[in-house]
């Protein structure tokens, strides 16, 4: 049996939450990247890549990617900001939300390989999977006392 953990030290009120943030998106951008391109090269094999136009289930694929990414992402924020408001990973659900329904916002590209559907239900995986990803951690780590950002 092991020991409680000790409580982290004090540290500035905006450090470990700008930490935390920028520790989601790189973790976010980590996973979702490298996977995204992989599971392209996987669906490529022998077709043209000019000509590529994924199928729903190689979309469904990128969404499960996308949650994944996601959900270390928040997992990882609210790890560093344990013991501190939810705030900072709202934050981060709220960029990747707000950087995956920018394709959405310009409007529909005609030469984009994949349909709109697909835009609406990346920002909506990747808002849930974030928040999801924070609760799970508070959860985890039990009832605290929360402190400001």
């Amino acid at each position: 049996m092991t020991a409680p953990a000790a409580p982290a030290p004090p540290t500035s009120s905006v450090i470990r939450p700008a930490l935390g943030l920028l520790a989601g998106l790189g973790i976010t951008a980590l996973v979702v990247g490298p996977g995204i391109i992989v599971a392209t090269l996987a669906m490529l094999r022998g077709i043209d890549a000019n000509t590529f136009r994924p199928s729903t289930a190689n979309l469904a694929v990128y969404l499960v990617i996308t949650a994944v990414g996601a959900f270390a992402g928040g997992l990882t924020t609210a790890r560093i900001t344990a013991g501190r408001s939810f705030y900072t990973v709202s934050l981060l659900a709220l960029i990747l939300f707000v950087s995956a329904m920018v394709p959405v916002l310009r409007g529909a590209d005609p030469a984009a390989p994949r349909p709109q559907w697909f835009l609406i239900a990346q920002a909506v995986v990747v808002l849930a999977a974030a928040l999801l990803g924070g609760r799970l951690e508070r959860r985890r780590q039990g009832p605290t006392r929360s402190r400001g950002t």
